[in-house]
């Protein structure tokens, strides 16, 4: 009877082992999926607001070259690129909290497991009790 059980505990647990292989794979898969679409977009945004910006101060410089106004333009736009920056970074803080937690499929199934395995040992000792 206890080598039955043996027998039953070891073919679940290598189930198991086998089921956390591939929950552990899938969550790695959509962590590297979702990490190289991030990087992908912020790389194409980083590259085209720095442009867009570098041309467009060298713009606004040029037309007020020759005005008095010239370093209050310049200290414009500087202010202006610091609260972009600031703005970037509160979007990029904002849209890391809303990601799902790091191998959260395996965990969610960690915690069925322990909870299954915990009603299967209160039932045996009831059992066992009785």
């Amino acid at each position: 009877m206890v080598i039955d059980r043996l027998t039953g505990a070891a073919t679940l647990a290598v189930r198991h082992l086998g089921a956390y292989s591939e929950i552990v794979a899938s969550d790695l898969e959509l962590g590297a999926r979702r990490l190289r679409a991030q990087f992908a977009a912020l790389l194409a945004i980083t590259v085209s607001a720095a442009l867009a910006l570098a041309l467009g101060c060298v713009w606004i410089i040029a037309a007020a070259w020759d005005t008095g106004a010239r370093l209050q333009v310049i200290a414009a736009l500087l202010g202006a690129a610091v609260l972009a920056a600031v703005a970037g970074l509160w979007y990029l803080r904002r849209a890391s909290s809303r990601a799902p937690a790091w191998l959260s499929q395996t965990r969610e199934e960690w915690a069925n497991d322990r909870r299954l395995l915990e009603q299967l040992l209160s039932s045996e000792d009831e059992r066992r009790d009785a």
